[in-house]
C-alpha cells in the first residue's frame, strides 16, 4: 500500500513538472516576444501593477517575522516546523535563483540597466534581441527564470501548506506577483512560468528535507 502511494505521488509530480516544462517551452517559442510587445504598449494601472510586483518582499518580511517570533517559547511550540521550512525555502530559493539565472542567461524584454561600458542591456523591445546565453555573466542576462516569481511561489506555497485557512490570501499573492511582473514587462511569460515552477520545486524540497530531519530527531529527549 505504502509503495503504491509512493509511486502514485512520484507519477503525479513527474506529470506536474513535465507539464510545466512543456508550458514554459511553448511560451518561449510562441508567446513571449509578442506578449512583451503588447505589455510594452499597455499603460493601464501601471502604478498598481508596480505595487503588485513587490509581492515577494511582503512574503519575505512575513517569513522573517515568523522565524523571529519562534525565538519565543509560545510561538515556537506552534510554528517551529513552519519556521524551519521557511528558512530552508529562503536558502534554497536564493541558491536556485543564482544558479539558474547563470545557467540560462536570458536577455530581458526591456532595457533599463545602464552598462559600465555605456549603453543599456540588450532587450527585445529596444534592440530586437531575445536569446539565451548560458553561463554569461552580468545583469544583462538575468531574465530567466523570474526570481520574483520563484520566491513568491516558494514562500506562498510553504505558507499555504501550513496555514491553509488563508488559502485565498496566498492565491491572491501568487496572482498579484505574476500580474505585476508581466504587466510591468519586467519578465517574459516564460520567465514567470519557469520561476513559478522552480518555486514549487523549492517548496517541495524544503518540505522533504524538513520531514527527513524530523525523522532523525531523538524521540526520548527530556522535554
Amino acid at each position: 500500500m505504502i509503495k503504491s502511494v509512493f509511486h502514485s505521488s512520484l507519477k503525479g509530480l513527474a506529470l506536474l513538472y513535465g507539464s510545466l516544462i512543456l508550458l514554459c517551452l511553448f511560451s518561449i517559442l510562441f508567446v513571449d516576444r509578442n506578449l512583451a510587445e503588447l505589455m510594452h504598449q499597455q499603460t493601464y494601472g501601471r502604478q498598481i501593477l508596480k505595487w503588485f510586483s513587490y509581492t515577494p518582499v511582503l512574503l519575505e518580511f512575513t517569513a522573517g517575522l515568523v522565524i523571529a517570533a519562534c525565538m519565543s517559547q509560545t510561538f515556537r511550540q506552534k510554528y517551529l516546523t513552519l519556521a524551519i521550512e521557511l528558512l530552508m525555502t529562503i536558502a534554497l530559493a536564493f541558491v536556485t535563483r543564482l544558479a539558474t539565472k547563470y545557467l540560462f542567461g536570458r536577455t530581458w524584454p526591456e532595457s533599463w540597466i545602464e552598462l559600465p561600458s555605456g549603453g543599456h542591456n540588450p532587450s527585445w523591445i529596444a534592440d530586437g534581441i531575445e536569446a539565451f546565453h548560458p553561463f554569461a555573466e552580468g545583469l544583462s542576462y538575468n531574465s530567466f527564470p523570474s526570481g520574483h516569481a520563484l520566491f513568491t511561489f516558494a514562500l506562498a506555497l510553504t505558507f499555504w501548506r501550513h496555514l491553509p485557512r488563508f488559502g485565498i490570501l496566498w492565491f491572491a499573492l501568487l496572482i498579484a506577483a505574476l500580474a505585476g511582473q508581466l504587466g510591468m514587462n519586467y519578465h517574459y511569460l516564460g520567465d514567470l512560468i519557469a520561476g513559478a515552477s522552480f518555486g514549487l520545486l523549492v517548496s517541495h524540497t524544503a518540505k522533504y528535507i524538513a520531514t527527513e530531519l524530523s525523522w532523525q530527531q531523538p524521540k526520548d529527549l527530556p522535554k
